[in-house]
């Protein structure tokens, strides 16, 4: 993947790099490797290594779930690689507010909408998932498929 700018990683694309059985894994592995090396600037959100704790602790996610002492291990060691962690601020609410104003989210769905007000007010534009659909309603954000 050839982006000069910071590049988001959706929480699936965690959760496929560590997971052998996806069909998306050896893409997803070969993502966070360049990121690791440093030949893609990375970056991943707080609630992305929630939401990656969160699915690949869930037996009904997951076939073989990894144990929680395992995946908080996971967690610590992407808060201290060389991806970027950005968290949300209080220009994020702002967003969130404008962004709620405008469309008709609902269940789920504010949780992409969180992510995305936290990726603008951090002044990040792509993102890439292989949940391209759920970002294509956003605008200010470039969605590059896994």
């Amino acid at each position: 993947m050839k982006i000069s700018e910071p590049l988001l990683l959706d929480s699936n694309v965690l959760v496929y790099a560590h997971n052998e059985d996806s069909s998306f894994h050896s893409q997803a592995l070969k993502l966070v490797t360049e990121i690791i090396r440093g030949e893609i600037f990375g970056v991943l959100s707080s609630q992305n290594l929630l939401e990656f704790y969160s699915v690949i602790t869930d037996e009904r996610r997951l076939d073989g779930p990894l144990a929680p002492k395992l995946a908080s291990g996971l967690v610590n060691e992407y808060l201290f690689s060389p991806f970027e962690i950005i968290y949300p601020n209080l220009e994020t609410n702002k967003i969130i507010i404008e962004m709620l104003k405008k469309n008709e989210f609902k269940n789920g769905q504010v949780f992409d909408v969180f992510l995305v007000a936290t990726m603008l007010s951090n002044d990040i534009r792509h993102i890439v998932t292989a949940n391209v659909t759920d970002f294509k309603k956003f605008d200010g954000i470039s969605v590059h498929p896994l």
